[in-house]
């Protein structure tokens, strides 16, 4: 008789207890984002032949490699959780961040696209390396059971510098490309900052691509550019040094100079592609 009393207690205080819970307890949401690329291909890409479009419409991880987010308190900027940078897989047109576990408030959520464990978040350009075509967006995320999922746009941070080389001398076996002021860094919202140098050297190549952030100082950076007739020091004496020249960088776009050496004539060509058509800037017949 008291077993079945004692079994009778026990079940009515259990029901007590989870109608409590059930009042007082909210159930978890499981919050998440749904994150796309936007810019696919550069803005001016179609007016360049030499290189080709990417396909739109194919997986995400076709864009972005890898993928790193951090999420902070909107009021104080407290990081509340980051993710370590992982690669992107599979065959979705979207990527989903999920947040479990993360209770009705305001955030702010930073996402970045193409990351490496080399560099720290942010860095676009350090040790006059030319880093990766890196992505990012933000938003400030409402969460709460109204929320419904929304959906962030990676954009691209950097621009592309495109260098054509036409009827170089085949003596010609190197490329030494310097390229100052353009920006160090920048946060999720595109808020750069910074100044540095990004250095190239690298066997001649007649199309040679490089990323590059946006120019720092009043909208241009310096370029200059020396090839030479060995695959050796760098040291020695330059086959063909060109004056400094001025390029105009900017997010997202492709900003092309062309050098042409003129056989019949002696003359190097040099052009730049300035508000949709090719300009000449320097006629030179110097080695």
């Amino acid at each position: 008789m008291n077993g079945r009393v004692i079994q009778i207690f026990c079940m009515v205080v259990g029901m007590v207890l989870a109608s409590s819970c059930g009042d007082e307890c909210p159930v978890e949401q499981p919050y998440s984002v749904r994150v796309s690329v936007k810019d696919k291909n550069y803005l001016n890409i179609s007016q360049f032949p030499q290189l080709s479009p990417v396909d739109e419409n194919l997986p995400f991880r076709t864009y972005t490699g890898t993928l790193y987010y951090a999420l902070y308190d909107a009021s104080t900027g407290a990081l509340i959780r980051e993710s370590a940078v992982i690669s992107t897989e599979g065959e979705e047109k979207e990527y989903t961040l999920a947040f479990p576990g993360i209770p009705d408030g305001d955030y702010k959520l930073a996402v970045w696209g193409n990351l490496t464990t080399d560099y720290p978040t942010g860095i676009l350009h350090q040790d006059g390396k030319e880093h990766t075509d890196i992505y990012v967006t933000s938003r400030v995320l409402h969460f709460s059971p109204d929320y419904q999922t929304e959906e962030l746009t990676l954009e691209r941070t950097k621009g592309k510098l495109l260098l054509l080389c036409s009827n170089f001398p085949a003596e010609i076996t190197r490329i030494e490309q310097n390229v100052s002021h353009v920006y160090q860094s920048t946060d999720a919202g595109l808020n750069y900052a910074g100044s540095t140098q990004v250095d190239k050297n690298v066997p001649f190549t007649n199309v040679l691509e490089t990323v590059l952030a946006p120019s720092s100082v009043d909208g241009h950076s310096k370029l200059a550019l020396t090839f030479y007739a060995t695959d050796t020091r760098a040291s020695e004496s330059p086959y063909l040094k060109l004056p400094e020249m001025e390029v105009d960088m900017r997010r997202n776009e492709i900003t092309a100079v062309s050098i042409d050496y003129n056989t019949s004539e002696g003359i190097w060509e040099i052009k730049m592609f300035i508000r949709g058509e090719w300009l000449t800037i320097h006629r030179l017949d110097i080695y």
